[in-house]
């Protein structure tokens, strides 16, 4: 084999490329992992890490302010964000030193440039100093997906930033307007509004965080409100114009006309497949839209070729993307694995409350005509939530009616993030309310909190009245 030939090339370095290409290396597969830019892709540069580097310095600046309802005293309580945003970049850079070394011990070729598919088994990588061919025989495309803008008047326009000019900044802005109230919008306004941003988020849905349920947007809604982030939603952005003052961002609320004077405006309306410039039709690779579809061995039609995470357009979430990588790579190498499950897909937004949920909601599987089981258990019935003086939230949970098995659970809480990991395993053994419910918890923790919902649920409650479990039974969200 020369040193041009490989037995997989894996074309993007971000979450699912990398994690793909160490598992098929552990495998024994001679791999090369592609990157035009920086290892880790958006999610370690310009993504995850960052803005949850720069969302965990908002949230002890926020405890330090509140520090007189812990019996504590502050004084002179401030925040530097350009210390903030120092602190985050030696974060990236440690994380991408370990990756960067990682890949080394993996005995992993790291190759930089630009790919383009010559035909199923070549490539052409391309970079400041030539080209030269790559033969494969197994491919997978990780090329993650790229921020789009509404198509609207003014996008162009200075301060109007994406995600990246957002992290760009050294500065707080001293007046936002989001526009998108999904993840990334909504994580930004908790960012700004922390350092002291007058923050508004437009979003044209019913709803902010519109993938999750109607309760959990309605609670995340209430707590923005405490802090004075406004959320219009319902409205449609007509346009953004330079004003004597910043910017003007137009919208269209029914038939009425509102306009938001700001600084900054963050485009924060979605993402789309970086499938543009890489040759898939010389190997035959079909799209849906700019979408590579798969089976759920996430194979294309092409059976050497995969195609994994953002680049897919099922799921814009790195641990996706991870999963489906090592999915790719055990299949590759001719190795038994779980299938890619869908219908098990957690998710988290690390506003504060965080939100997080797994499975199904409850207006879907009530759509699908789904006989249910729905409780709630509030954080203000636990102990650790009290403690900790987190004590907004709810989790809510879903079981088959017949079966008691645990179809969806939705968490707005301190740490939803970590909590979700416990339903989502439960949901993939196929678990039930019982086995939920007899697996001994902690006490005092936020975990007892999934626990007393599945008891809840169950119609067993112990640290709730009854009053509170038969509302629980009602329809919504």
């Amino acid at each position: 084999m020369s040193e041009s030939s490989y037995d997989l090339v894996v074309v993007g370095a971000g979450p699912a490329g990398y994690t793909a290409a160490i598992r098929a290396a552990q495998r024994g597969i001679r791999t090369a992992l592609v990157e035009r830019e920086e290892l880790g892709g958006v999610c370690l540069n310009r993504g995850c890490i960052p803005s949850k580097a720069m969302l965990r310095s908002a949230e002890v600046l926020g405890l330090l302010r509140d520090a007189e309802a812990y019996g504590l005293t502050a004084v002179e309580v401030g925040g530097d964000y350009a210390a903030v945003v120092d602190r985050r970049d030696r974060i990236v850079a440690h994380e991408l030193q370990g990756l960067t070394n990682l890949l080394r011990g993996n005995g992993i070729a790291v190759l930089r440039g630009s790919a383009h598919l010559l035909d199923a088994h070549r490539l052409s990588l391309a970079d400041r100093s030539g080209e030269q061919t790559l033969e494969l025989q197994h491919l997978i495309v990780a090329t993650g997906s790229s921020s789009v803008a509404p198509p609207v008047p003014g996008t162009d326009l200075p301060g109007v930033i994406d995600s990246d000019g957002a992290l760009a900044l050294r500065e707080q802005p001293r007046r936002a307007v989001v526009v998108g109230g999904g993840a990334v919008g909504v994580e930004w306004a908790e960012i700004w509004n922390a350092f002291g941003s007058v923050v508004t988020v437009v979003e044209l849905l019913p709803q902010i965080i519109p993938t999750e349920e109607n309760e959990i947007a309605r609670e995340l809604t209430r707590a923005f409100g405490k802090k004075v982030i406004q959320c219009h939603t319902g409205t449609r952005v007509l346009g953004i114009r330079q004003a004597s003052d910043g910017l003007e961002v137009v919208t269209q609320v029914g038939d009425e006309e509102k306009v938001f004077p700001t600084d900054v405006v963050l485009l924060a309306v979605g993402r789309r497949p970086n499938v543009d410039g890489l040759g898939l039709e010389n190997a035959g690779v079909q799209l849906e839209g700019r979408r590579i579809p798969t089976d759920s061995y996430m194979r294309t039609n092409v059976p050497h070729i995969f195609a994994v995470g953002d680049v897919t357009g099922r799921f814009q979430l790195a641990h996706v993307g991870s999963h489906q990588g090592i999915i790719a790579a055990e299949t590759i190498a001719g190795r038994p694995h779980r299938p890619f499950d869908d219908r098990i897909v957690p998710a988290a937004i690390f506003t504060h409350p965080e939100v997080a949920s797994v499975g199904m909601r409850e207006r879907d599987a009530r759509a699908e005509g789904i006989e249910i089981k729905v409780g709630r258990f509030p954080l203000a019935a636990s102990g650790r939530a009290l403690a900790q003086g987190e004590s907004t939230g709810f989790v809510k949970m879903l079981a088959d009616a017949t079966s008691d098995r645990v179809l969806g659970v939705h968490i707005i809480a301190d740490h939803a993030g970590d909590l979700i990991a416990e339903a989502t395993l439960a949901m993939t053994l196929g678990a039930t309310l019982d086995d939920l419910a007899t697996a001994i918890h902690v006490h005092p923790t936020l975990s007892e909190t999934v626990y007393e919902a599945a008891l809840v649920t169950a119609g067993t409650p112990v640290h709730v009245p009854l009053r509170v479990r038969a509302a629980s039974s009602a329809p919504g969200g």
